[in-house]
């Protein structure tokens, strides 16, 4: 009776094929873990980084539609009266000319800003790449575990 309980707790797997795939299988587990780990600390470096990156743009975005929504009802208004006074136009037709000129400014500081931005925002397409190499790995020997 002794004999039958051992033979059905392995399920008829020697001691020997059960302890390579235990060892398999927490090898596996141990590998998957740390490429996790890995890949955790290089989103972390790679956030940082571009965050010290995308300051100085992030910075002139920033500064570009505060400029944009601070000179029209101030600095615009004294152009448009000097403008209608030496070029003796008409108030409307110099407040146009001034809030066009502010609004060309404006566009084009947010649109370098932006720019700047997604070109240090690519810094993070490290840590992707890195996860599908490692998802790859990943199916690979799972999918040659099961062949074997």
């Amino acid at each position: 009776m002794d004999q039958q309980t051992k033979v059905a707790d392995r399920n008829g797997a020697s001691d020997t094929e059960s302890q390579g795939l235990a060892r398999d299988v927490g090898a596996f587990a141990n590998d998957v873990l740390t490429l996790t780990e890995l890949q955790s600390q290089l989103l972390v470096a790679d956030v940082r980084e571009c965050g010290r990156r995308a300051m100085a743009p992030s910075l002139l975005l920033l500064g570009g539609l505060a400029l944009g929504l601070a000179c029209f009802p101030i600095g615009l208004v004294g152009v448009a009266l000097a403008i209608e006074r030496f070029l003796e136009t008409s108030l409307l037709t110099a407040f146009l000319i001034v809030a066009t000129g502010g609004a060309i400014c404006s566009v084009l500081m947010c649109i370098g800003g932006c720019l700047q931005v997604r070109k240090h925002g690519a810094v993070l397409r490290r840590s992707r790449d890195e996860l599908i190499r490692n998802l790859r790995w990943i199916k690979r020997v799972v999918a040659n575990s099961r062949l074997s």
